[in-house]
């Protein structure tokens, strides 16, 4: 309610109090269940809720004239704001919006003849209830702007929302700590320079331009993208209130480098072998394929070398897994130096590892192999002290990577592969065998 309406509701209640020579004369808001939510007196009063639903005013049939108030069973409050026992009542239903049973309310100390006047005082009704109902309209805006306020400052992500009129803007304070602004009220045009600064600083700047150029002349576009600062990234979703431009636009601003950071890991989890930390069986099938599909259109040739740990359960028999885990860690980390950085290197299961060498001159192949063998045989690997002689036979394979041929060209090149690994452990271990060329 404005002040306006408040001083015209105590207003009228004088009215009626001079009117009717009433002790008290009240404008009470009063809901279905018959609780009194709020009250202007005249003479002036504060008052705590009541309840009225017991009383038996509502269930009388009011003709505009006082009945004595023995009939009623009145609560304390009332009782205390005219400081004593009722003698007469007189009730002038006067419904508001929400709050079906508000009225007047007018009361006098002693039962006597009401004055000339008093049959004037129900003509006050409806303006006693437009008041009322402007009050309680008033009051829910109050609380829903109060509500709007504190989720607009407690959702977690920065909020910047333009009017319908294109004119107003309010920022919340996450979003004004990235724009380095104020929260609270701006002129729309005011937020403009923040906002494209905060873009431009964005690693991103020119892709989130050339996408928020389609925005230009269309109030209704709607986008989220990944604006990426730094090592901060916040996914940035744009939209029309309620689907229409006409109604304004809202930007979210949502810090997500948490939630990208653990997908990241959860995809390295999932590639890689929990063990060794290179990648894992599947990881490898799903890229070689890929590596190979890309080979293709230029006919290159491809590699797969298979890498078995000689005598590893002797290993493990000797100084325990524990060591035995750590000797494969060595040796897939040595392996990976070896290898040139484009080529794939994955622990194929057990103690197996296994290489894809992308496009090699076909005479380097037997020389990597040979550089993995020499890589691990060259120096013992030391655990908690203890020097562990360890080798390893290497099998390799060569094809040809052409069109439509890359799942069948893998699978061959690994089946190969191992047949060599097997050829060289069973003439002795530590040592690299090569099978014949094969083409898909």
């Amino acid at each position: 309610m404005t002040r306006s309406d408040s001083d015209a509701l105590a207003a009228l209640c004088h009215f009626a109090q001079l009117a009717s020579a009433a002790d008290r004369v009240m404008a009470i808001d009063i809901e279905a269940d018959g609780r009194a939510t709020w009250a202007v007196s005249s003479p002036s009063l504060s008052f705590s809720g009541f309840n009225l639903a017991r009383s038996g005013i509502f269930e009388h049939d009011w003709r505009g004239e006082p009945v004595e108030a023995a009939a009623f069973r009145l609560p304390s409050a009332i009782l205390h704001a005219l400081g004593g026992t009722p003698g007469s009542v007189l009730y002038i239903p006067s419904p508001s919006h929400g709050a079906p049973l508000s009225g007047l309310l007018l009361l006098w100390r002693h039962a006597s003849a009401p004055a000339p006047m008093t049959q004037q005082v129900p003509m006050l009704a409806a303006s006693v209830a437009r008041l009322l109902s402007a009050r309680r309209e008033a009051a829910r805006e109050v609380i829903v702007r109060n509500q709007f306020e504190d989720l607009f400052e407690s959702v977690p992500a920065g909020i910047v929302l333009i009017d319908g009129d294109g004119v107003g803007a309010a920022i919340n304070e996450r979003a004004a700590e990235l724009m380095a602004c104020a929260p609270g009220r701006h002129r729309a045009a005011e937020l403009a320079a923040p906002m494209r600064a905060l873009r431009q600083r964005c690693d991103n700047h020119a892709e989130l331009d050339q996408a928020y150029a389609r925005q230009m002349g269309d109030v209704n576009f709607a986008s989220k993208l990944n604006w990426t600062l730094g090592e901060r990234t916040f996914e940035v979703d744009t939209h029309p209130v309620r689907g229409n431009g006409e109604h304004g636009r809202i930007w979210l601003f949502t810090d997500v480098t948490a939630d990208l950071l653990m997908a990241a890991e959860l995809r390295r989890l999932a590639s890689s072998d929990p063990l060794t930390g290179v990648p894992n069986r599947r990881h490898f099938e799903e890229c070689s394929a890929q590596i190979i599909a890309a080979r293709e259109a230029q006919g290159h040739a491809v590699a797969v070398l298979m890498v078995d740990v000689d005598h590893f359960k002797k290993i493990n028999d000797t100084h325990g897994h524990p060591v035995g885990d750590e000797v494969l860690k060595a040796v897939a980390r040595r392996c990976r130096e070896a290898l040139r950085d484009r080529d794939l290197f994955a622990r194929f299961g057990g103690e197996e590892f296994i290489a894809l060498l992308s496009a090699p001159v076909i005479d380097e192949v037997p020389v990597a192999a040979e550089r993995l063998r020499h890589a691990i045989a060259a120096e013992p690997i030391t655990v908690a002290g203890v020097r562990i002689p360890v080798s390893i036979s290497v099998g390799g394979a060569i094809g040809e990577a052409l069109p439509g041929g890359d799942q069948p060209l893998l699978e061959e090149l690994v089946a190969r592969a191992d047949e060599a690994l097997y050829l060289a452990k069973t003439e002795g271990r530590n040592r690299v065998r090569m099978a014949e060329p094969v083409t898909a």
